[in-house]
């Protein structure tokens, strides 16, 4: 069953949506319904719903304007729901699950809800410390990481092999390499500079200020509903939730 929470400030499409979800084939667990966005952050802080069903006009702001004040935490997923098309690219920047336009059908619904069921049992899989070993032994056959890749520092360039390479994390407009030897090298180039440069290499922006080497997670921990990179240097990385989707799917589907 997952616990949701439903922003609408419409009362009769509220009725007509809470009475879809009590035919729908995934259960829901109704937490709370909002008319406005200060009512739904009260709900999200109190209840911490698994899903919000969003409409993107509200009296007081739009739904994207709750997902950016959630950008980095939160554990949320969103089916927006509205009589508007025009928000559709922003909802998927902001990874939505799903976009429904008004009136909603229950086969929608549906389809819907089973996207946002299978990334929850992606989350929950990969918590466990067993299955999460088994992505990442999969992600290490690939041997993506054998290459050495030209680090230019203020002393000069270096050569640092990819798979030696733990995390970056952003520091100005440079950026610090954190390798297995517990080595720090300062960088010359921004974090984006590297994101570029290591995408396809099993590495994933998890943060603004991180990327992490996906063979290197020790474990995943979910607390006070953020999730964090356990690392093999005994580090710990929130992974915000806008990066959330795609990190785990990184994992899970790419391996």
């Amino acid at each position: 069953m997952i616990s949701a929470i439903v922003i609408e400030d419409d009362p009769i499409f509220r009725d007509v949506l809470l009475d879809m979800l009590s035919k729908a084939s995934i259960d829901t667990n109704l937490m709370a319904t909002c008319a406005t966005l200060r009512q739904a952050k009260e709900a999200i802080e109190l209840h911490n719903p698994q899903l919000l069903l969003l409409d993107v006009e509200l009296p007081d702001g739009r739904g994207m304007d709750l997902l950016n004040h959630y950008e980095e935490f939160g554990t949320f997923e969103t089916i927006f729901i509205t009589s508007y098309d025009k928000y559709a690219i922003d909802a998927i920047k902001k990874n939505a699950a799903d976009y429904i336009i008004k009136p909603v059908k229950l086969n929608e619904l549906n389809e819907a809800l089973s996207k946002v069921k299978k990334r929850l049992e992606v989350y929950a899989a990969l918590l466990k410390v067993d299955e999460l070993r088994t992505y990442v032994d999969k992600l290490k056959m690939q041997r993506l990481q054998d290459n050495k890749i030209m680090i230019n520092t203020n002393d000069g360039a270096i050569f640092v092999q990819v798979g030696d390479v733990i995390k970056l994390e952003s520091e100005s407009n440079y950026t610090i390499l954190h390798l297995e030897n517990g080595k720090k090298i300062i960088a010359s180039k921004t974090l984006s500079v590297f994101e570029e440069m290591l995408e396809t290499l099993n590495f994933s922006r998890v943060h603004r200020s991180f990327i992490i080497n996906l063979t290197k997670i020790k474990n995943i921990q979910h607390e006070a509903g953020n999730y964090f990179a356990k690392m093999l240097d005994g580090s710990k990385v929130e992974i915000a939730r806008r990066k959330k989707k795609e990190f785990f799917e990184k994992i899970a589907y790419h391996s």
